[in-house]
Order: C-alpha cells, then structure tokens, then sequence
C-alpha cells in the first residue's frame, strides 16, 4: 500500500461505506410520499416550531425531533418534496456507515475492520424498510445520534475537556428527543468504555492502540453509568407525559419464541438467506443451524483474548437493543417491521467482521477466503435491498401514474383509483421468519393525505375495490379501498370530472394503466357519431405511433339508466386482407357501466392502446359493442340511423 492511500486509510474506508449506501439507495429518490410519512404529515399538520417541542394527544409517543425537521421543510417548499425527504434517509444512511466506519477506527485502529464493517451497515438487508420510506426516518436519525454521541464520549474520556461532555450530554438529550431507545446509550457507552480500557498489567503483552486514554476518578460515577441512570429516569418520566396511548397494534409482547427466532434471523442472516435454496426446512431449523454456526465462529475468534471485548461490544449492542423489541413489541408487529432492526444492526456489523476475522490468519488462502466470505455478504444484502427497491417502484407505480396523468389538469379534477395496492410481497421470502413485504398504505392511512402529499395542488381522490379485476399471481398483494362495490358508484364526481387509473395484478408484477375519465360535457350537446344499443358515440380519435395505436373515445349511455353488466365494447384492427392484427376488448373505462352512475350531461372517455405485431401497411379500424355473455354485437347506427356494416365502425387513421 503507497505511502499516501496509508495516511488516509479511514477517510477511503469511510468515503468507500458512504458510497456504497448511496449507490444501493439511488432508486429510492424516485419514490413518492408513501406509507408512514403521510401519517407524519398529518400529525405536523397541527404543530408549529413551538408546539412541536410539547406533548401531544394526536401521536402515541413523545418523539419531537421527528417533526421539527419536517415543519422547516414545509416551511420553505410550502409540501413536502418526495425527493428531498428520500435524500435525507439516503444520506444520513450513509453518514452513519461513515461515522461506524470512524468508531471502529478508534477502537481497534485495523482499517479492513472498518471498512467492513461500515459496508454492513449500509448493505444491512433488514434496514431497506427504513430507507425507502421517509417515515421511518427516526430509525436512522437515531443511529446517526447515537454514533455521533459515542464518538464525543470517547473524545469527552479522553482529552477530559469539559466541551466533550457538554456535546455528548446535547447528543443523548436529542436522541431521547428523537426516540425512546436512546435510552440505550449509556449501556453502549459502557461497552466502548471497557473495549478502551487497557488491559491490566501482565494479562497480555498486547498494546491497545488507544491505552493513553484518561479514565475517570477513582470514587466517582463512571460517566457510561451516570447516562444509565439518566435514560432509566427518562423512562420513568416518560410515563407521565400527556400523550395519547401508543396504537394498538404495537402494544404488548406476545409471541415469545417467534420474536426470539426473527431476531436470531437477523444476528446470523449470512447463514439465514439459504432459507429460500432450501425450502423443505423449517424455519427453526435454519435459524438454528445459522445461530449455531454463528456462535461457532465466535468461540473460533474468542480464542484470542484480544477480540473478547470486540466481541461483546458486537453481541452486546445487537443483544441489547434486540430485548427492548422483544418486550415491548408483539410478535406481528416485529415481524412486519423490519425498520425496527437498524439500531441493532450497528452492533451487528461490529460483530462479523471480529468473526470473519481469523479467515485472514490462514496461511496462504486467508486474505482471499475472508475477501469472499465478506464479499458474500456483502452480495446477497445488495441483492436483497435491490430487489424490495424494485418492488416498491412496482408499488408506487399507480402515483407516479397518478402524477403524470393529474399534471397540468384543472384544479376541480379528482382522481378515482381501482384496486390501489396497499403492499406487495414476493412469493417466498428469503429469510425463513418474517413479512419482506413492501408497504405503500397503511388501514390507518386514508387516500387524500396519498393525493395530497404528491399531487400539487390537492385533488378530490376516490378508492375503490373491484373484485373481478383483481388477479391470481404467485405474489402476495393487498388492496386499499373504501369498500368492494356491489353498487354503482355514486355519482358525486369532482367538479371537473376524475381521470381513472386502474391496476391489474398481473404474473409480472403490478400493471398501471390510465384508463380515461368521466367528466361532463364542455361541447355542445350533438347528435352521436353512432350508437351501439345502450351506447352512444361522441367523438373519436386515433393516434398513430410507431410502436403502437392509441384510441380516445367519448361515450355517454343512450338510455337514462346505465347500460347491462354484460355489455362491453370491442376495438379490432384489420390489416388489407381482412386478418385481425390486434385487439382491444373491454367496457368503457374498463369498469362494468352497471357500476357507473354517469349524471345528466355526463360523458366518458376512454382510451386503449393497440399493439400490432409489425407495421402494417393499409390497415382498418373497427368500433362496436357486444354482450359478452353470447358474444352477439349490438346494432349498430350511424349518425343518420342507418345500420352499419357488420354493426361496426369503421375508423379512418
């Protein structure tokens, strides 16, 4: 190694960490304002810079730093801008790796160490819920105070000035501020504190790197002791606050074994992700083979008595934080939050590169066998995270639609989505315990905060679920809806009309397609273009495009009541021998027109994509309607009531 890459060992190992959070995160700018942010815009919604420092009945627990940042934010953009909320997670994710990349060089001055263990952390596989998900932000923000506190006590013990102190004290004070497992910081500190100490004269000829540290007086509180106490009277305090009690669902502890097994998952998940290659095993049988392995490899580095404390500080950490979850937090509540695991999963990645440790003593093949084992895991947690990423574009795919369509629309339009997604999940997990879902709406979240907080301005937004249109893939989903219509649709639209996206749940994911509107008439009334039975033709267009044919088309009901459910609409193109190149089926809107309620002067408009497979030369397109049922067209009329060929219409283009 050059002279020069020696000298700025820990700022390459750091820089390298940091890099590696941000290039795995990127995507997750893309995403919109989803999930438990919304929840947090509503609750800010109530508070100013004052407020937002007192207790408050509108939120289940006392967590004031989550917000404050927040209202600076609306302040200054009047919303909150997705990007810029994703930015943050993205960036403090990978500050913190940087700053465990810095700790561990302070305790054990071994830059492979380091290095390795600031690139766990940032592709940790359980924290993807945290990043993707602005809300969750008091996870990370958490970590990072945590981190920054630990660096200042360490600084505070060393120099014994009294500005260290003061630092640490305004660090663990915001952590409180933040969230209540700050509380921990005193124990963490504890851990630091003995991995500083020096050994005791003749246990060991080896020198700790950092043995000129100053420790406190002999007679008075250790400092880790006294934070201790003082995160003890926090917790005591903090059951007297004002504030309304914590929702349901994360109250109590139930399901011992299983939290237990989760948490084991997470402690030895290098060894857990073959859970999915081996499918015909239970789950507690993985998870126990891979603790056993674990433990294992730490009895093999506890042999030298150097990595002892190592060890305990990795295991303490993650053993620490794991029981707060376990006590406080019911079993499906863990299992569904995968957020919960990135305070412990700092202490995690201290812990395995201690284990992966004595691979690089082997004579000859040790470099390379701990560079694969490291890289390994290094792999399969990019690879996992990417993946859930992917799946939260699939999710968030009906409001990145949803923005695009609304863009530069009237104010008075509203939207009406079909079979929203709630969350999505893969057809097998990779880990044996526990939901890798990805979550777009919570039951506690209601469809305007989703309008609102991504589209500008707010629309009028409508959810519905139809049943029929709902698909059986191999993937799990979940919708989010006002309710399963049995009826039709009440007919009070938006001022402007509503555009209406529909998802389809096919076996390639999630397909969002804009299917058209109902809005009422701006034109004057005219005789239709044609009429198919129950329906009459407006107007109708066709876009050419070289990859496809697109139709726009307007429609209102020929009667006064909605047309049959079984009636439905049939878009056919023809090349020049009359040979049916691509097809378009499907009511208007692609909704049954029973569940449209379509007021006086009302209209809709429907759009489908044809695809033909090549170019094709003198072609023709044919309109009408049809009961599916017994597949008979309805009679078709031209504008002067004539009948038309073969009850269709043909279209020019």
């Amino acid at each position: 190694m050059s002279k020069l890459l020696r000298k700025h060992q820990l700022e390459l190992a750091a820089l390298t960490a940091a890099l590696a959070a941000i290039i795995l995160y990127w995507p997750s700018l893309k995403l919109p304002f989803i999930y438990d942010s919304l929840l947090h815009a509503r609750i800010a919604k109530g508070l100013n810079l004052f407020t937002v420092w007192l207790p408050t009945d509108r939120f289940g627990f006392y967590r004031p730093l989550i917000f404050f940042p927040m209202l600076i934010i609306r302040g200054l953009f009047g919303h909150y801008p997705p990007r810029l909320l994703h930015s943050l997670n993205v960036v403090q994710h990978a500050l913190n790796a940087a700053l465990l990349v810095a700790l561990s060089w302070r305790l054990w001055r071994n830059w492979p160490r380091a290095l390795a263990a600031g690139l766990l952390l940032a592709l940790f596989p359980f924290t993807y819920q945290v990043v993707a998900v602005f809300g969750h932000n008091v996870h990370i923000t958490t970590a990072g105070l945590t981190l920054l506190a630990l660096h200042s006590y360490l600084s505070a013990i060393q120099h014994k000035q009294a500005c260290w102190w003061l630092l640490t004290g305004l660090l663990f004070l915001l952590g409180l501020l933040n969230h209540e497992t700050a509380i921990l910081f005193g124990p963490f500190a504890a851990l630091l504190h003995w991995n500083h100490k020096p050994p005791a004269q003749g246990a060991s000829n080896f020198q700790h790197p950092t043995s000129n540290i100053q420790h406190p007086i002999p007679g008075r509180l250790p400092p880790w002791l006294l934070f201790s106490i003082l995160g003890g009277l926090y917790v005591l305090l903090y059951q007297f606050l004002p504030i309304a009690p914590p929702p349901q669902e994360v109250r109590g502890g139930g399901g011992l074994p299983l939290k237990i097994l989760y948490l084991l998952q997470a402690a030895a998940h290098p060894f857990t992700w073959f859970a999915h290659r081996l499918p015909d095993l239970k789950a507690a049988t993985i998870v126990g083979g891979g603790t056993a392995l674990t433990l294992g490899l730490t009895l093999w580095s506890a042999r030298q008595r150097r990595n002892r404390l190592p060890l305990l500080l990795g295991w303490g950490w993650w053993g620490l934080t794991s029981a707060i979850l376990v006590i406080t937090l019911p079993a499906n509540y863990l299992l569904h939050g995968p957020r919960l695991l990135y305070l412990g999963s700092l202490g995690l990645a201290l812990l395995w590169p201690l284990l992966l440790e004595p691979l690089r003593r082997i004579p000859q093949v040790g470099r390379p066998m701990w560079t694969a084992a490291l890289g390994f895991i290094l792999i399969t947690g990019w690879s996992f995270v990417r993946h859930r990423l992917e799946q939260y574009t699939q999710l968030a795919g009906p409001v990145a639609l949803m923005e695009q369509v609304m863009a530069g629309r009237p104010a008075g339009e509203g939207i009406l989505l079909v079979n929203l997604p709630a969350w999505l999940s893969p057809p097998r997990n990779t880990y044996p315990v526990g939901a890798e879902h990805v979550a777009m709406m919570g039951h506690y979240l209601f469809l305007e905060e989703l309008a609102a907080e991504n589209l500008h301005p707010a629309r009028p937004a409508r959810a519905i679920v139809l049943p029929e249109l709902l698909g059986k893939p191999d993937y799990n989903y979940s919708v989010f809806g006002e309710k399963e219509l049995n009826q039709p649709i009440p007919g009070d639209w938006a001022p402007a009309g509503s555009q209406v996206i529909i998802v389809h749940y096919a076996a390639d994911g999630l397909q969002s397609r804009h299917m058209g509107q109902i809005s009422p008439t701006t034109a004057p009334v005219t005789p239709p273009v044609a009429q198919f039975g129950p329906y009459q033709l407006l107007a109708a267009e066709v876009s050419v495009r070289p990859e496809a044919i697109h139709l726009t088309t307007r429609w209102r009901w020929a009667e006064k009541q909605a047309p049959p459910a079984t009636a439905s609409l049939f878009v056919q193109l023809l090349d020049e021998s009359g040979q049916l190149i691509a097809q378009a089926d499907g009511p208007p809107l692609g909704m049954r027109p029973d569940l449209i309620e379509l007021p006086p002067h009302w209209e809709l408009v429907d759009r489908r994509t044809l695809t033909p497979l090549g170019r094709p030369g003198s072609a023709q397109l044919l309109l009408g309607a049809y009961n599916y049922l017994d597949g008979q067209r309805f009679p078709a009329l031209d504008s002067r009531g004539h009948s038309l060929p073969d009850n269709a219409l043909r279209i020019p283009y």
